[in-house]
This record gives structure tokens, C-alpha cells and sequence, in this order.
């Protein structure tokens, strides 16, 4: 009997990865991302943690970062699906990835974060810095993201 899940989802948190203390607390969770044979999908700090165990550097931006927040699509994926090449969506951070981790691709972008979408080149491990979870019904690209990695979690 298979015992992996459908998909594995990585939330935000207060922590802080710049902290090695932190980096230290969260090895089991490296563990897992670098070796899961299933779908993750990490948000905030969950992506943030994604790209840490593959390699990428992490920025802090000085300051929170709240609101929602236009994210520019970078090319065509499945992921975006039923959306528009540019989506709001809410923020709630303070540090972001400096880099794309090794294995991933950069999708999105916005004005506080280079590496806003991710998604590995070969495996269905998905990043998001923002909160979909948080979309209402005058923001709902977040739903739809949400959607998306369901439909494809399901396909892999």
C-alpha cells in the first residue's frame, strides 16, 4: 500500500531561514523536499525552504511585505491555466529568494520578489512567496493556482 501522499503542502511561518537556528529546526523538512517522490507545493515560507535545500539564497527585504500584489506570469505553463499573464495576489513577507535554486525554473515576478513562482525543471515541486490561499472574491487568481497544482498533483 502506497503511504505517499497526494501532495504535500509547505505554509508560512514566522521563521526566519537567514537564522541558522532555523536551518537547523527545519533539516527533517529539507529531508523530505529533497527526497519526496510526490507532489509539494510550498508557500511563503514553505517555498522559501524549497529553494534552501536547493541551493538558493535568501533576501531580506528590511521590511514586511503585505498587500496584494501584481505577479507578472514569465512564460506558459499549466500552472496558469485559466489566468491572465498578470495576477494579484496577497503578500505577507519579509524575506525572499536572492536566486533560483538549482533544478528550478522562475515563472513569476513581481516588485518584491524576483522568484515569486517556481517550478522544478523534472519533479511537481511548485513555489509560491505569496499566499493563494488568502484570494477572495475580487482577487481570485490564488483559487485557481490552487486549482491548478490539485489538477496537476493528480496528473503525476
Amino acid at each position: 500500500m502506497d503511504k505517499s501522499p497526494d501532495l504535500l503542502f509547505l505554509s508560512g511561518s514566522s521563521h526566519m531561514l537567514t537564522r541558522s537556528e532555523n536551518q537547523r529546526n527545519f533539516e527533517p523538512e529539507t529531508r523530505i523536499i529533497r527526497d519526496a517522490e510526490f507532489p509539494i507545493l510550498g508557500i511563503c515560507y514553505g517555498h522559501q525552504l524549497i529553494g534552501k535545500t536547493f541551493g538558493a539564497r535568501l533576501s531580506d527585504l528590511g521590511r514586511m511585505c503585505r498587500g496584494f500584489e501584481r505577479v507578472k506570469i514569465l512564460g506558459d505553463h499549466p500552472l496558469f491555466d485559466d489566468l491572465p499573464n498578470e495576477i494579484r495576489v496577497p503578500e505577507s513577507h519579509r524575506q525572499t529568494l536572492a536566486s533560483v535554486p538549482a533544478g528550478f525554473e522562475c515563472v513569476g515576478e513581481s516588485a518584491s520578489s524576483k522568484v515569486e513562482i517556481m517550478v522544478h525543471k523534472s519533479r511537481p515541486v511548485y513555489g509560491f512567496q505569496f499566499h493563494p490561499e488568502r484570494a477572495d472574491e475580487d482577487h481570485p487568481d490564488g483559487r485557481v493556482l490552487i486549482q491548478n497544482v490539485l489538477r496537476l498533483s493528480m496528473e503525476a
